[in-house]
């Protein structure tokens, strides 16, 4: 019996998800968890690190979440179940690194709902002050899980209608920006170079560092596979939807990115670099336009929201159903709406506390060093996998593609700040503390291994 079959065996004789997601639910899925208008959350300081060279550092992160995202629809197609980065390097390459990778991304997708938990109750309290912060946040936590309490197609049919709004504030931003810049009023042609490459201000090193904190609008594409036991046709659309939604979401960014630095050319004389796109956004279009960018970045917490704690839920599920975390609690599903309704309940109480207790600035550091080390070892997996394993020796799907992934992601990794690295360690030692006690100092696998 292949591994997929006995994976599906595995699957079915558990507690189920309904197969409800076609294609476009999925690559919307991933753009959702992206959010269009992510550029908004770093763009003022990323802006002024590259000396004025964001999409730049947009197009190579771009290229590295590509490689790596056909990395995660390889690995999707010979294990369509929910696990994602879990699972793929527990099958791939061993049972107690799976664990690791599970707990680095479980950190990111923590991460994920927390922090949108905070930007929309820092920006829906500044458009309404009259209600506290906090309220806000309760508002948002509230709406987020009781949609994805209700089921994943209640999910999927509510992000769309939210990508659909910001897709069309991006537009309308992005339309303003070239009527202020063909107007004269910002940079001097539409068609320029300078948002790519400027001779006197490029820094190999700051565009680096740039890329690797671009890579913060990226993290989301890889939870489509966290999905793989709710899509219609897991095996095809899972890897189609990663590199879709990478894609996508890539020239979505580049495009904000390019004309936002036409229209303010000097990126040091932001008012703030917190709220630099809406300097931008003002200058393009006034107050009305500002203020349509404010309400934006609030409907992306919900999309960003819905999308990170399904897919934190799932991640705990598979973890639960292989007894790496406490099963009984985990893989409880919610008799109607076949939800992980204790999952979805944990975090959404993590989320609130941390989002009123915790400083922003410190979760945005956390979250690409969960991501990028998701990346690796899945990239790392596709090779032992089927390189090694399978000895399917198809150099350039198997070895050349998923190896430069990895590289690219250590690059990026190792130019991450010197405090993220520092607690993104300390939270893998108490990962490794955990497993070193649940497993009886590693001698105990998985049931799902030891069945295989």
């Amino acid at each position: 019996m292949s591994n997929v079959q006995m994976n599906s065996h595995h699957v079915s004789s558990a507690s189920h998800f309904k197969r409800v997601l076609t294609l476009k639910d999925l690559v919307i899925y991933g753009i959702a968890f992206m959010t269009p208008i992510a550029p908004a959350y770093i763009y003022g300081f990323a802006a002024q690190s590259t000396g004025g060279m964001l999409p730049l550092a947009y197009l190579i992160a771009m290229v590295a979440m590509m490689f790596s995202a056909y990395s995660y629809g390889r690995m999707a197609a010979a294990f369509p179940i929910s696990g994602s980065t879990y699972t793929y390097t527990q099958r791939a390459i061993h049972p107690h690194l799976g664990f690791f990778a599970g707990w680095a991304m479980f950190m990111d997708y923590v991460l994920v709902p927390l922090i949108v938990f905070m930007v929309g109750g820092s920006y829906a309290n500044a458009l309404v002050p009259s209600i506290p912060y906090w309220i806000w946040v309760l508002i948002i936590a509230g709406i987020i899980t009781t949609v994805n309490i209700l089921g994943i197609a209640m999910a999927a049919k509510t992000n769309q209608l939210l990508v659909l709004f910001m897709g069309i504030v991006v537009v309308v931003f992005v339309i303003f920006c070239i009527k202020t810049i063909v107007g004269g009023d910002g940079a001097s042609a539409l068609v320029s170079i300078t948002p790519f490459f400027q001779s006197e201000k490029f820094v190999m090193t700051a565009i680096i560092s740039g890329a690797a904190m671009a890579c913060f609008s990226f993290l989301g594409f890889d939870s489509i596979t966290t999905l793989s036991e709710e899509a219609v046709n897991p095996k095809d659309d899972i890897w189609k939807a990663a590199i879709l939604s990478c894609l996508i979401g890539g020239v979505i960014f580049i495009v904000q990115a390019y004309v936002a630095q036409l229209v303010w050319p000097d990126v040091n004389s932001f008012s703030s670099a917190d709220t630099a796109l809406f300097d931008v956004a003002k200058a393009a279009g006034g107050a009305i336009l500002a203020t349509l960018y404010t309400v934006a970045i609030i409907v992306s917490s919900l999309t960003a929201g819905l999308t990170g704690q399904a897919s934190a839920s799932r991640l705990m599920f598979s973890m639960g159903r292989d007894e790496v975390l406490p099963k009984k609690f985990f893989t409880r599903l919610h008799p109607k709406y076949k939800t992980p309704i204790n999952n979805i309940l944990l975090m959404c109480s993590m989320s609130i506390v941390g989002a009123i207790v915790l400083p922003i600035n410190f979760v945005a550091e956390l979250m690409n060093f969960g991501g990028l080390t998701g990346f690796m070892f899945v990239n790392l997996s596709v090779i032992v996998y089927y390189y090694f394993r399978k000895k399917e020796k198809k150099f350039f799907r198997y070895l050349l593609i998923p190896g430069l992934g990895f590289l690219i992601c250590f690059y990026l990794f190792i130019n991450l700040s010197p405090m993220t690295l520092k607690v993104g360690l300390i939270w893998m030692v108490i990962g490794l503390i955990y497993a070193l006690i649940t497993t009886k100092g590693f001698k105990k696998l998985p049931p799902s291994i030891r069945n295989l």
